[in-house]
């Protein structure tokens, strides 16, 4: 019996070639989208499935209340995490890590090799020596417990081991980092992508003593700290423990506010909060929208779980195509089935040979599938930033999602047909068609506007992404990016004045405008404390202390990156007296509460009280994502030396059209300055476009889906669109013997379809407003929704389904009457 459904199945097909092929291709489009969506959304919820402690690791957090700020960080200070292991036997071990940020690898020459020098980004960090053991990182040679005991121990992933060393062992060689020696102690297996924490090479927290140094500090958030609890980590249980915490905050942190000027339990009982969190590994990734840190593999549940239901919406439009053409094309087959029930065929058996049918197409749409998906994955990893081997797509992680898709999609596309034809009775079949039609032209008419509501809602879902990425990238009021050379580890320089002596350098080549030294600079990053404004004479209160993040620069900051100063002045060239000055943001005068800033003093508790006079404001300025709201901001002479920060950069500011001459001079100024350190360069407005990674990927990855729902869509209209006016042949040629016109015939077969999509404008404005809106909010500043957002998407859609329809309405228009009048 099987094989004459197939049979029958395959006769089927081959008398409708073109309606197959449109039916598979759309199945196929579908199915590979979803694929390949799924793919990345298993990718993003199986992170750090791979370690054994997954379950009892907790990264520590604190959420922080001072005056007006608010912050929910994994920053944390150095002594929480041992006191947390002192204090709490439920914590099994704890270990930190501190950032390194950019450094400088240096191997020297070996046997038939020459010294190889390198800059390494993003991947170096020191870390406790509990540390690969907390979290069980594969060794493949080396101790866990012990390799990082040592100062001067290095551990290095078994790919920087390759870099550096290349096949020899690297084990117990010599590296330098920074020019301070290390040894290598340990080799860890690579790190796969789904891993929270990265990294490259580990160096011994001993061989840092400003973690040390800040060992009293619970002020100081430059570590990362984490706990491995003795028992699985649940809700409760967390719950239960967090409790706990408030005491040892209380205990052991006001003697650190004390050093600096603060009662903490006065700010505490006034509103303030310093509550210290556990965070599991498990949810890390993607539970935490609202969470600040430095971990650069945070991703972003809201945005997994949109891609997810933008895929089903994507296999669900492929399915009702399916169903669509498949409803539309059974109207053809009634006297076959009127013929069949008369030879006395069963209703069971009617159904089972349209649903082998629907399911031999389905698993044809699927070989067709898995042949796009596999062409696309190199470009589909690009694009969301992954790096997906072929062989994933056939993992058993996803192969049974994927061998249930085509099932699923040939029963919602066969099941309705099947069972609506084959509940007629046989003398009912050869009757005119007209009165069964209702049902599925209205089952029709409904998809098709459901298929254009979902594109409209994606279509104007990616421009909306695409306008806020574009006005974020483009937000700067009150600083310049444009244009903007950023060279980076200065740090590296013999002494300040040779630095100095670099920067004047190229403050003078042709290309240049100006030139200035940072610490830090917009975008990446800034040196962070509490400020105490004075009060003076000032009738209005002012806060008694402000969080004011700032950079240590010069008097060519303000010119350099466009700087507007709205009052007062900017720092004077080769001052001295300006090591006691510094510039405020607006946002920061607001916050103390200043009527009249210029001239008031701030004491900064952290350097002994140090004290310095406003002598300007600047206008505000984003620093960093336009998710979040503007700080207190503030510029310090470098010459005031009040703190010390790992960070040092040189900005550039060129003449347009000049980058190109400009970096190949700075180069070679910089090799004969710095000959043993690699020259890195960026440019200011691409660092500000990575703040928007996430948001670049979103929009591309929706106006792709949108495309891909458009397409699926106007595949089915189109076919659609075939089928009526091959319905309505004869009903044409009466029409052009009369005298009707071309396109008064093209006019006709093409308004009912606008009609639907129309219908469907109407539907998807208000929920695409409301989709828009709600992803908005994530935002500090934010586009307005204009009326013609929603105008330009409904009428690129109307334009669309009208091109689709209009070329069969006008083929069946211009056709000879006289063939679609001949006797059948």
């Amino acid at each position: 019996m099987l094989l004459n459904y197939l049979k029958i199945a395959l006769r089927h097909f081959r008398r409708q070639k073109f309606f197959s092929l449109i039916n598979v291709l759309g199945l196929a489009v579908g199915l590979a989208a979803c694929w390949l969506i799924g793919l990345y959304v298993q990718h993003e919820r199986s992170y750090d499935n791979f370690l054994p402690y997954t379950d009892r690791v907790c990264a520590v957090a604190f959420d922080i209340k001072a005056g007006d700020q608010e912050a929910f960080t994994t920053n944390t200070p150095p002594p929480v995490g041992p006191r947390l292991v002192e204090d709490f036997p439920e914590i099994e071990m704890a270990a930190r890590t501190f950032n390194l940020g950019s450094v400088v690898v240096q191997r020297e020459a070996m046997e038939g090799k020459e010294a190889i020098t390198f800059n390494e980004y993003e991947n170096a960090l020191a870390a406790d020596t509990a540390f690969l053991e907390l979290f069980g990182f594969p060794m493949l040679e080396g101790n866990a417990a012990s390799a990082l005991d040592a100062p001067g121990s290095v551990v290095l992933t078994e790919s920087m081991a390759r870099k550096y060393f290349g096949e020899e062992t690297a084990l117990e060689q010599s590296l330098k980092i920074n020019d301070y020696p290390y040894k290598v102690t340990g080799i860890v297996r690579d790190l796969p992508t789904n891993s929270t924490v990265q990294f490259g090479f580990l160096a011994s927290m001993a061989d840092f003593s400003v973690v040390e140094r800040f060992s009293w500090s619970w002020i100081w958030l430059q570590v990362d700290t984490w706990v491995r609890l003795r028992q699985p980590a649940t809700e409760q249980s967390l719950a239960s423990l967090e409790k706990k915490f408030p005491a040892m905050v209380r205990n052991y942190a006001p003697a650190a506010y004390a050093r600096i000027g603060q009662d903490l339990t006065k700010n505490l009982e006034n509103g303030d909060r310093l509550d210290v969190k556990l965070l599991p590994l498990g949810n890390l990734h993607l539970g935490y929208t609202d969470l600040t840190s430095r971990l650069s593999t945070l991703g972003d549940g809201q945005q997994v779980g949109m891609f997810a239901i933008i895929g089903g919406l994507i296999l669900l439009l492929a399915c009702v195509n399916f169903m669509n053409l498949s409803t539309a094309r059974s109207m053809k087959r009634s006297r076959e089935v009127g013929v069949r029930k008369a030879l006395g065929s069963q209703r069971s058996a009617l159904v089972a040979q349209f649903l082998v049918e629907s399911l031999l197409l389905s698993m044809v749409a699927l070989l067709l599938a898995a042949l796009l998906a596999s062409v696309v994955l190199p470009s589909y990893n690009n694009l969301t930033g992954l790096a997906l081997p072929p062989n994933d797509l056939f993992s058993l992680k996803i192969i049974g999602f994927v061998l249930v898709l085509p099932f699923v999609t040939g029963l919602l596309g066969g099941l309705y047909p099947a069972f609506y034809l084959s509940k007629f009775k046989a003398v009912e079949m050869f009757k005119p068609a007209a009165g069964r039609r209702g049902g599925l032209l209205s089952v029709r008419s409904g998809l098709v506007v459901f298929q254009f509501a979902v594109s409209i809602v994606l279509m104007l879902g990616s421009f909306v992404v695409f306008r806020q990425l574009e006005f974020a990238q483009k937000q700067s009021p009150g600083l310049n990016r444009e244009h903007v050379l950023v060279i980076e580890n200065t740090r590296h320089f013999t002494s300040p004045s040779a630095r100095e002596a670099f920067r004047q350098q190229l403050a003078q080549l042709p290309e240049a405008l100006d030139a200035t030294h940072a610490t830090f600079l917009p975008s990446l990053g800034s040196f962070g404390d509490f400020y105490e404004p004075e009060q003076g004479e000032d009738k209005n209160a002012v806060v008694p202390n402000l969080p004011i993040g700032s950079f240590l620069t010069d008097a060519d900051f303000v010119p350099t990156l466009g700087v507007e100063i709205l009052a007062g002045r900017n720092f004077r060239p080769n001052s001295v007296s300006d090591s006691a000055s510094v510039i405020l943001n607006e946002t920061a005068v607001r916050a103390i509460g200043w009527k009249n800033p210029i001239g008031k003093w701030l004491r900064y508790p952290g350097n002994a009280n140090q004290r310095f006079q406003v002598v300007g404001v600047m206008r505000d300025f984003n620093d960093a994502s336009v998710r979040t709201t503007i700080e207190p901001m503030a510029l310090f002479h470098e010459a005031s030396k009040t703190y010390r920060t790992w960070g040092s950069y040189i900005a550039l500011r060129l003449r347009p059209g000049t980058e190109k001459q400009a970096v190949e001079k700075a180069t070679a100024l910089w090799q004969k300055a710095v000959p043993n350190v690699p020259f890195d360069y960026d440019f200011l407005d691409a660092t500000f476009a990575r703040l928007y990674r996430t948001e670049a990927q979103t929009g591309s990855v929706l106006s792709i889906l949108t495309g891909l729902a458009l397409f699926i869509g106007c595949l089915g209209l189109f076919a659609l669109a075939a089928y009526t006016a091959e319905s309505r042949t004869k009903e044409i040629g009466v029409r052009k013997v009369l005298g009707a016109s071309v396109a008064s015939i093209a006019s006709l077969l093409s308004k009912d379809f606008l009609k639907l999509v129309v219908v469907a404008i109407i539907i998807a404005t208000p929920l695409a407003w409301y989709v828009a809106d709600d992803w908005l909010q994530d935002f500090a500043y934010k586009i307005d929704l204009a009326w013609w957002y929603f105008a330009g998407a409904g009428g690129l859609a109307i334009l669309v389904a009208l091109l689709t329809v209009s070329f069969q309405s006008v083929k069946a228009a211009v056709a000879n009457p006289v063939e679609s009048l001949r006797s059948e």
